[in-house]
């Protein structure tokens, strides 16, 4: 293991050598960053140019270090970008690629204040998630921007102005939202197109910074506009609607913010303030750009990125690890848990069998794209718990023996699994069933599954023809009856009848009769699945709440996640609803 771990940080110190270079803001005065902070050795072969403009920040900001140079570097840059103009008329904008640590929530707060201070008050910030909305008021706070107000889009009314009463008559401050609410609208039975789109989150947006608006929209974690072109031609909502707020507000200062934003050339399609294409440069159009990007490869990616550097549009700085080891930790499978997966692979061997077999069955009658899609990613995920679950008691271990020796101990999971935890919760809490273990992520992906994404044909008509879909929660509860407890009824001149519909010919009753059995026989496969994974004891729970189970419970492990409920094992080793559904 020492040996294998010698040859790593070897090859790691190679790579670090030829990739990185140390990166310092050479034009930019104030504080030094508090860590070391390295670029691409692409990029550290330009320079950005030379600094033109004056930002407007109180002198105290750079003297108590409240931004460090970095951060101020990316506040001159955007100013100086934004004080520009293409042909089209549109306003230019910046590009900020900081990875984590450098402190991209703090140099945008820098931005928006400075437009404040020249009396640009009104400001635009879209992010992944309204939990976020947390982070930018302490970033405005920290810089001494507490007078700036942060208002969460989600909580407005449709229909209504941001300045109207019934939204509070806000006139200034920030509008924080998330990309998911951007898109959002309100359908109103028999409204007019104008009135339909003045339902809409753009639209409320655009009224209240007014056509002439040239104050700071940021486009936070920006890569979730990134299918604004796809393959099957579709542009996905996001990227049309973010791309739709730059073309009517075409005075604002643009700030694209994030540290995977150009992965790859189509996905930098909704960036239309960077000057990639357009008039006076080599693509007609976004299209062609992306096309010809393609078509060269990597390195064409680089000099691009060199190129918008060398203009003052793109900042891209990281966190060095220099100092920094790792060890690879093996942790061996008992044989209860290769027992426990060697259940789970034939337990998805036959579950694609049995997804194979339903929809041949169904044949014509079957209408659901994407089936194997859902499956195979519903794999992933399955396993995906089932392997963070074997690594929670060596986890466990290791922590343990660190605080031992002082050392501080920060653990990260790949997932919180906390949707399906919920969902299986609610389940159980609903149901009145007594809980004795840890729900099971894995059960729930697997329910999901085959509840959502079974080959079934028209759901409507299961009732109509008399057969149970639904789960049972223990193979004991299966009925002895079968998949049909009752007959289909059908309406006559004298009322209901248990006979076969009168109307009908002997091709149709012959049609309807397969289809019954067909759907009949999906609806045991499905049941047949299900039971097969009831059979499976032991499925682990919750990573996470094992680990803080494990470590000793919520009062000795602080827990940073966007999670809203926890499961928690009580002295006397049960869970109960109150517990479970504790906020924090």
């Amino acid at each position: 293991m020492r040996k294998r771990y010698e040859m790593l940080r070897e090859a790691a110190e190679i790579r670090r050598d030829e990739t990185f270079k140390p990166y310092r803001a050479r034009k930019v005065r104030g504080r030094p960053h508090p860590d070391p902070v390295i670029e691409s050795i692409a990029l550290s072969s330009v320079t950005v140019p030379d600094v033109a403009t004056k930002i407007s920040l109180p002198m105290d900001i750079v003297e108590e270090g409240k931004l460090s140079d970095l951060q101020l570097e990316a506040v001159v840059y955007a100013k100086q970008q934004h004080a520009g103009f293409y042909p089209s008329g549109e306003r230019k904008g910046f590009l900020l690629g900081d990875g984590a640590g450098v402190g991209k929530g703090r140099s945008i707060s820098g931005i928006i204040y400075d437009n404040w201070l020249n009396g640009r008050k009104k400001a635009i910030w879209l992010s992944v998630s309204n939990d976020l909305r947390h982070d930018s008021l302490r970033d405005l706070n920290d810089i001494g921007a507490d007078m700036i107000k942060v208002h969460p889009l989600h909580k407005f009314k449709y229909g209504h102005k941001l300045t109207d009463k019934e939204n509070g008559r806000v006139q200034e401050g920030v509008i924080f939202g998330t990309y998911a609410s951007l898109i959002g609208e309100r359908h109103q039975a028999g409204a007019t197109t104008k009135r339909a789109a003045q339902a809409t989150r753009l639209h409320q947006l655009v009224t209240w910074c007014g056509r002439n608006f040239d104050g700071c929209i940021v486009f936070d974690e920006c890569h979730k506009a990134k299918n604004l072109y796809q393959a099957n031609g579709k542009p996905s909502k996001t990227g049309t609607t973010v791309l739709e707020l730059q073309r009517q507000l075409k005075q604002a200062r643009i700030v694209y913010a994030s540290a995977t934003g150009a992965s790859e050339p189509k996905h930098m399609s909704y960036m239309s303030r960077l000057g990639l294409w357009g008039a006076g440069t080599g693509f007609k159009s976004s299209e062609q750009f992306v096309d010809a990007l393609t078509k060269a490869g990597v390195g064409a990616m680089e000099l691009v990125a060199m190129d918008m550097k060398r203009r003052g549009v793109y900042l891209a700085r990281q966190l060095s690890f220099e100092g920094c080891e790792f060890e690879l930790e093996e942790v061996p499978l008992d044989g209860f848990f290769m027992t426990l997966y060697d259940a789970a692979a034939e337990l998805w061997r036959d579950a694609k069998e049995y997804f194979s077999q339903a929809a041949n069955l169904l044949g014509d009658d079957f209408k659901m794209p994407g089936m194997w899609q859902q499956f195979w990613g519903a794999h992933q995920r399955f396993f995906k718990y089932l392997t963070m679950a074997a690594k929670v008691n060596k986890a466990c271990q290791i922590a343990r023996k660190a605080v031992r020796e002082n050392q501080c101990v920060v653990i990260g999971l790949q997932s919180t699994g906390e949707q399906r935890t919920n969902e299986e919760m609610d389940r159980i809490m609903e149901s009145g069933e007594e809980i004795n273990e840890m729900v099971s992520s894995c059960k729930g992906v697997f329910r999901r599954l085959l509840d959502t994404h079974f080959p079934v044909s028209d759901r409507d008509k299961l009732a109509e023809l008399g057969i149970n879909f639904d789960l049972p929660d223990s193979p004991d509860e299966r009925q002895s009856s079968g998949f049909h407890d009752k007959k289909p009824r059908y309406m006559t001149a004298f009322g209901e009848s248990d006979d076969e519909d009168p109307n009908s010919t002997d091709k149709e009753k012959q049609d309807t009769k397969k289809r019954k059995e067909a759907i009949e026989q999906c609806a045991h496969l499905k049941r047949t699945l299900w039971e097969k994974l009831l059979k499976i004891k032991n499925l682990p729970g919750n990573a996470l709440d094992e680990l803080m189970d494990g470590l000793g419970g919520p009062d000795l492990v602080s827990e940073m996640t966007g999670r809203k409920n926890r499961q928690i094992i009580t002295d006397q080793g049960k869970l109960t609803p109150s517990l479970l559904r504790r906020r924090f």
